[in-house]
């Protein structure tokens, strides 16, 4: 059992993240109480107790309980649920009924996180994505400082080597092919129908094949082959001026709108590319944007919020199945530096690795796994490199309490050392155990006040 003066931390919420604080937290011998409600009772209540831990029983909307938990006499709380509303509503309600007891909330949107570090005191906002971002970033830049350079001369698959050739360059070639046969058979037939030099009439053929009027004057005057050279150039001339027109526009639409387009190749060599823009994915993919990596994001929600937010600072975003091999061609997967999979789902985080891994490409892959598992598992059989959002975040919080826990645990040492000991004697104990009296301070006397010389003098000149 835990005293009260050992300053225990209280938890709140076991999901994952929560289990696992409690788990670290009973590791590193620091006190801890978890508070249950009765379905968490049911649930893990004989794991608790294995464990050893101390729990409370609170209801089902714990969240106004506080008042009968002793807040003060713990050295921090923690709200570990994963709603953020929830989490939310307690830490005020918290806040209200204990000033002082430190508290670490979990709260994954922004918003929320300014306006408690704004308005609440001796609030820690931690989400999964702010403590897992940083150890994703930096595990990226350190692969990709490791990586061989010689990785991308490795031949592409075969497959998706038509995919990264681009419809206006084969359009463009197209239209090239057809001027270079076209002009040089017309240019042939007017200098034999019209006896005219070589030169000028592949000069006519041009002309013909572009202008606009030409060879209706040389369909109504000109001999009948000529007529039928005339009317091929014609028609010709207009498809390829439609062809061009529409790769002009197209050029423009896309340099115009292609953070808005969900299948614009990416054309970057060397990047890195994020699986996932949720909070995680998001997060690293502007970290590595500020340090002036290249990096591009696969998400398979074209609606999500941060779709929009990143590409509003630059970053491409391909949106598709991260599974399909289409968007990985889409995302130059191949010929990526590193990929990281960071999805919600461990099943298309180890899915990407694996397809990436079976390709013999070398190609780098870290993995987000919740499990703790599948991560062993991984990193014991695989190449890959797995990375815990939960034990990720468990660590932070578990540091950051365990800093709260000193600190309250200092002031009150401080605090006790400072006081004076009250001892409660009883009425039996004599009069030597009653407190001293206060030492009444030494008044100085007033002196009366001296009689002036000049008023002596004249009252002994005075006459009796």
């Amino acid at each position: 059992m835990t005293t009260t003066g050992d300053l225990p931390i209280l938890v709140f919420g076991l999901d994952p993240v929560g289990q696992a604080i409690v788990h670290r937290l009973h590791a590193l011998r620091v006190p801890v109480r978890v508070a249950l409600t009765p379905s968490e009772r049911a649930k893990h209540g004989a794991m608790l107790e294995a464990l050893g831990v101390e729990t409370l029983d609170v209801g089902e909307v714990w969240q106004h309980n506080f008042s009968k938990l002793e807040l003060p006499r713990h050295g921090a709380v923690v709200l570990a649920g994963d709603d953020d509303a929830e989490n939310v509503d307690a830490c005020l309600v918290a806040r209200r009924c204990c000033g002082e007891v430190p508290i670490a909330v979990r709260v994954s949107d922004q918003t929320l996180v300014r306006f408690l570090r704004m308005t609440v005191p001796h609030v820690d906002a931690y989400s999964m994505g702010s403590t897992t971002a940083p150890v994703a970033a930096e595990l990226a830049m350190q692969v990709m400082a490791k990586r061989s350079p010689l990785r991308n001369e490795q031949p592409m698959p075969k497959r998706a080597r038509p995919a990264m050739m681009s419809r206006a360059s084969q359009l463009l070639g197209g239209v090239a092919a057809v001027c270079a046969l076209l002009v040089p058979i017309a240019a042939a037939a007017y200098a034999r129908v019209l006896n005219l030099p070589f030169l000028r009439a592949f000069v006519l053929a041009w002309r013909n094949l572009l202008a606009t009027g030409l060879e209706d004057q040389l369909l109504a005057h000109g001999p009948s082959a000529m007529r039928a050279t005339s009317l091929v150039l014609s028609i010709a001339g207009r498809v390829i001026l439609a062809c061009l027109t529409g790769l002009v526009v197209d050029w423009l639409i896309t340099r115009r709108f292609a953070p808005l387009l969900a299948s614009t190749p990416v054309r970057m060599r060397d990047h890195v590319v994020v699986f996932g823009a949720g909070n995680v994915g998001a997060r690293v993919a502007e970290l590595l944007h500020k340090r002036k990596i290249p990096v591009a994001v696969v998400e398979s929600s074209g609606t999500l919020r941060n779709v929009q937010r990143l590409r509003s600072r630059g970053i491409p975003v391909v949106v598709g199945d991260a599974t399909v091999d289409e968007t990985l061609d889409l995302a130059n997967a191949w010929r990526a530096g590193l990929c990281l999979a960071l999805t919600n789902s461990d099943a298309v985080n180890l899915h990407v690795g694996l397809q990436l891994a079976d390709r013999k490409f070398s190609v780098p892959v870290v993995v987000r796994l919740l499990s703790p598992e599948l991560s062993a598992l991984v990193t014991d059989q695989s190449a890959m490199t797995p990375v815990s959002p939960v034990a990720e975040t468990a660590s932070h919080v578990c540091r950051t309490v365990a800093h709260m826990r000193s600190d309250r645990l200092k002031h009150r040492d401080q605090a006790v050392q400072l006081a004076e000991p009250v001892r409660n004697t009883g009425r039996y104990a004599g009069a030597e155990f009653e407190p001293a009296p206060a030492p009444v301070e030494p008044t100085v006397a007033e002196s009366p006040a001296p009689v002036p010389q000049a008023v002596e003098e004249d009252d002994a000149k005075t006459p009796s």
